[in-house]
């Protein structure tokens, strides 16, 4: 791991631990083992560290939504990719925490998440139809019902995490699980039959 990638993995450690306002530049560069010095040689400040973090988390989006045309896609398989989204959720918890104030603070980390949200959509319907080709579900057919079952998905991933510690919960491998759990209650009517296994693979 490089510096730049040890400042970041500092960053993020202590940005989930106790939120982005709390830690500052000095704070980071403790964690990370460095001087302040080495750095703001790497990042002017702590906006540009929270920019890069969420480039990061961008790209390792990738890993979930992307697929090869010829690439096999089995119940199992689609399950792990549920649960390596959760995964990464939890992985960049404090930004899904602190998406409205963040992102007001800032207008090109806005405007640079909505254009990546506005992709992301892209992407699952592109991934839904990948779905429903392997067999797994069976629709939906009308594309505004698609639009909004994908929106419903979208929102129960991206709050499920806060949900749960916002009503007292820990966050375990268990919640974990529920949470995709909730989100194949809304997917079970389009679920091919026999497909269902209680939300679990």
């Amino acid at each position: 791991m490089n510096t730049k990638e040890r400042i970041l993995a500092a960053a993020i450690h202590l940005f989930n631990q106790q939120g982005t306002a709390q830690v500052s530049t000095n704070h980071i560069a403790r964690e990370a083992g460095i001087s302040p010095g080495n750095l703001y040689y790497h990042y002017k400040n702590k906006a540009e560290i929270i920019h890069s973090i969420l480039e990061q988390m961008y790209v390792r989006w990738d890993e979930v939504w992307y697929f090869a045309e010829d690439q096999p896609l089995t119940l199992e398989s689609f399950f792990e990719r549920l649960k390596h989204n959760f995964g990464l959720l939890w992985e960049y918890r404090f930004f899904y925490r602190e998406a409205v104030i963040l992102l007001e603070m800032d207008e090109e980390l806005k405007y640079r998440h909505m254009s990546i949200t506005k992709q992301r959509l892209i992407d699952q319907d592109q991934f839904a139809t990948h779905i429903i080709r392997a067999g797994i579900l069976t629709g939906p057919t009308d594309p505004k019902e698609r639009e909004r079952l994908l929106s419903a998905c979208w929102l129960i991933t991206n709050n499920w995490l806060a949900f749960v510690e916002m009503n007292g919960g820990e966050i375990t491998t268990e919640q974990m699980d529920e949470g995709i759990a909730v989100l194949m209650t809304v997917l079970r009517p389009y679920l091919k039959k026999g497909g269902d296994n209680n939300g679990k693979a």
